[in-house]
């Protein structure tokens, strides 16, 4: 078994916190990354799942969820909930992988991971690219600050 890790776990307590709210609206669907039915793997496990497989750095981690963060800023019409966030939070990783780490994978094997087949995430990660603008970047001050705040949740939030 995977051994716990605090950042995980810090990011899918916020995660759920926010699909907990976002699935009481019962919004409609409003996007590609939108399935019909939530995945049945919790977004911890999700994680977990990603970690183990990519061997991606931590700090993929962190960038991803800035640019969730970044992805709600630029389109509020877009609504993160048990319907989609395993997508968006799958893409976010991946594209955190493919700018900040020196080795990746083709995205074959990130659909395995992902649980999706391998044209689905072509197309998501253009979508994901294009609702970005293509804004990758993430300065030092910034990164430091999401990192400091996990942090300080992750003591907060864990007994």
């Amino acid at each position: 078994m995977q051994q716990s890790n605090p950042i995980l776990l810090t990011i899918s307590n916020i995660l759920d916190e926010i699909i907990k709210e976002t699935d009481s609206l019962e919004l409609e669907s409003n996007s590609i990354f939108h399935a019909i039915a939530a995945p049945a793997i919790s977004i911890y496990n999700y994680l977990q799942r990603i970690s183990k497989y990519t061997h991606c750095s931590e700090q993929c981690f962190v960038i991803a969820l800035i640019y969730l963060d970044r992805l709600q800023e630029k389109h509020s019409y877009l609504v993160l909930n048990s319907n989609c966030i395993h997508r968006f939070l799958l893409l976010a990783i991946v594209i955190a992988i493919k700018f900040q780490d020196d080795d990746y994978y083709k995205n074959d094997y990130y659909a395995k991971v992902g649980g999706i087949n391998v044209k689905e995430i072509n197309r998501l990660e253009q979508e994901f690219l294009e609702y970005m603008n293509y804004e990758l970047f993430i300065d030092e001050q910034q990164y430091l600050v999401y990192e400091k705040r996990l942090l300080e949740y992750g003591e907060i939030e864990m007994p």
